[in-house]
Parts: structure tokens; C-alpha cells; sequence
């Protein structure tokens, strides 16, 4: 009976899954209307709610870490993000019932996912606002989900629903599998410039409307944080700012 029963203990323990990519999804506003409401949490927001404080240290003391800023220059302000904690609950008949709301005929969802619940979990960060510009690091978002339960062929699911066709479903649930990332869901009509960039760190995510009027955006990760730069910048000065932060 040992083994049977460690066999069992051990497809009940959870697994956490640190995600340290980014990725656009481009969707309809109608096409997220659809995800039953127990499951949106999974699409993140980038810049959580912040609460001001009064110096670097309270925030670091607060966060639980130091934070990294850009060379030569001084906040005008800092803050510290919320910690996420939120729970994705999987319900068959409610994400069947979505699927055929947005057409999708040809995927199945198993039986044996109902009731299971996705933790997801982030930490506090710091906030820290020049004026120009402002940037939040935190740690990675971490989804805790039952030991072995097949994720990305999950986010797979949600894309369906949301009404990302069955080939760019299946591309963005490899890329998952292979490094998972944090989805940013950002409505078809607007019209985006974004592209990766290389950074001193690696790469990033830069976004900008089309017309190149309006703020920029920056998001990027190291082994042990999360970063999101944006302000009224040059993608010139916006990659300067992300290489000078030590």
C-alpha cells in the first residue's frame, strides 16, 4: 500500500510554475467577456495598485528586498504594490458553456479538471515614480496549481475561448510549455508597435501605439524580479534607464 499511497500524495502536492516571460495576446473585449469569471485572474494586469510611502527603506523593509533603481536620478515618490493573491477555479460546465459561446467546436475539455483551483500569487513591490517616468519591480508571479496537471495545454483552452484561433493557440501553449509567461491581454482595436529588445539582462518587451504618440512601455525579468518601465520616453532613453538600473 506505501507506494500506492505515495503515488497519491504525490499527485496532490502542488506545483509552482514562476513565470518569467512576457507575452501580448491580442483579443476582443468580447472574447474576455467569455472566460467565466472564476478564471480572468489568469490574465495579468502589469502595474498592481500601490500605496505611498514615505522613504526607499520603508518600502524596501515592506517589500521584503531591495530595490534596484536607475543611476542618477531621484524618485519623486515610492510606493508598494499589493501582493496578488487570487484563485483560479476550474468549473467544466461553465468553461464548456464558453467555448460554445465563442464557437469552439473541436476542444475538449477533461472531465477530471473540474474543481481543481490554479493559486496564483505574487509578492509586494516598489513603485517608484520620477515624474517622466516611473517603474514597479516585484518578484515573479507564481501559479500553484495540483502536481502534474497539464497547464499549458489549460492556457491553450482560455485562448480558445478568448477567441485566438486553433494554430496561434497551439504556438503561444509551446512557447508556455517551453518558458511560461505572464499574458497581457490588449484589445485588437487598438494598434500596437511591440517588439523585443535587448537588454544588458537579456531581452524585453517594448510597446508603443502605432503612431508612436504616447508613453512607452518596458517589461523584462531576472532570475529574481519582475520589471515594467513606462513614461513619456525615447525607446533609445527607455532602454538606457532598464541597462543603468543596478
Amino acid at each position: 500500500m506505501l507506494p500506492l499511497l505515495a503515488l497519491i500524495i504525490a499527485l496532490q502536492s502542488p506545483q509552482a510554475i514562476k513565470l518569467k516571460r512576457f507575452e501580448i495576446v491580442r483579443v476582443d473585449p468580447a472574447g474576455m467577456n467569455r472566460l467565466p469569471p472564476s478564471l480572468r485572474a489568469i490574465f495579468a494586469e502589469p502595474v498592481p495598485d500601490a500605496e505611498p510611502v514615505a522613504s526607499l527603506n520603508e518600502a524596501a523593509t515592506r517589500a521584503g528586498f531591495t530595490p534596484r533603481l536607475p543611476k542618477s536620478a531621484t524618485p519623486l515618490q515610492i510606493g508598494v504594490t499589493d501582493p496578488v493573491h487570487a484563485d483560479a477555479r476550474i468549473e467544466i460546465a461553465a468553461l464548456n458553456q464558453a467555448l460554445r459561446d465563442g464557437t469552439v467546436t473541436n476542444v475538449t475539455v477533461p472531465q477530471d479538471w473540474d474543481a481543481v483551483t490554479i493559486a496564483i500569487e505574487q509578492g509586494r513591490g516598489v513603485l517608484a515614480d520620477y515624474g517622466d517616468f516611473l517603474i514597479v519591480q516585484a518578484p515573479p508571479l507564481t501559479l500553484n496549481t495540483p502536481s502534474g496537471f497539464p497547464l499549458d495545454q489549460f492556457v491553450e483552452v482560455l485562448f480558445r475561448v478568448v477567441g485566438i484561433n486553433g494554430p496561434d493557440a497551439r504556438m503561444l501553449r509551446e512557447k508556455f510549455a517551453a518558458n511560461p509567461a505572464v499574458f497581457f491581454p490588449i484589445p485588437i482595436r487598438y494598434e500596437m508597435d511591440i517588439h523585443e529588445v535587448r537588454l544588458n539582462s537579456g531581452s524585453g518587451l517594448l510597446m508603443q501605439n502605432a503612431s508612436k504618440i504616447g508613453d512607452l512601455a518596458l517589461v523584462w525579468s531576472t532570475t529574481d524580479h519582475i520589471y515594467f518601465l513606462s513614461g513619456g520616453l525615447t525607446e533609445t532613453r527607455i532602454i538606457e534607464l532598464a541597462n543603468s538600473i543596478q
